[in-house]
């Protein structure tokens, strides 16, 4: 019995040894570049540039939160104009999910449950093509941040 304690004793003593910074192991390297590719609709694929797939992109997904926001039973009582920035996150699968919102305590003082509404119309929006690593070819998340403009008539 005695000799088990002391082998686990010395097993334990070696086995501390260990240093990670020793180690071999590295991990593979992402380096972000113009070759990478943002996230994307597949309707915004036909354009060469990348400035012009993210104008479309982010157009596209601009017009599927305002199309999906449900605001025809909200009265207010002043006219609303204001500009609010949305801080929009898409993971490696292509979801969407709202991350941040700056600016909202205007909105909020006339609609008090605008964040649910916002955050129902982005639910909705479908599915798009996520973010590409391409160095390691890996779809990746990323985060945009948009401004949306509100108005009352």
């Amino acid at each position: 019995m005695k000799l088990i304690q002391f082998l686990l004793l010395v097993f334990l003593m070696l086995g501390c040894n260990y240093n990670p910074d020793k180690s071999n192991y590295s991990p593979p390297s992402v380096i972000w570049s113009k070759s990478d590719e943002m996230p994307s609709f597949k309707e915004c694929d036909q354009f060469n540039t990348d400035s012009e797939r993210k104008a479309c992109f982010e157009s596209k997904i601009l017009n599927m939160i305002y199309s999906n926001l449900d605001l025809k039973e909200i009265v207010v009582s002043q006219k609303i104009n204001d500009t609010i920035y949305l801080s929009l996150l898409i993971d490696n699968k292509g979801n969407i999910s709202l991350a941040d919102v700056e600016n909202l305590d205007k909105i909020t003082n006339y609609i008090p449950n605008f964040k649910s509404i916002l955050n129902q119309s982005i639910e909705k929006t479908p599915v798009l093509f996520p973010a590409t690593k391409t160095n390691i070819g890996v779809p990746v998340s990323t985060k945009f941040k948009l401004p949306l403009i509100i108005k009352s008539n």
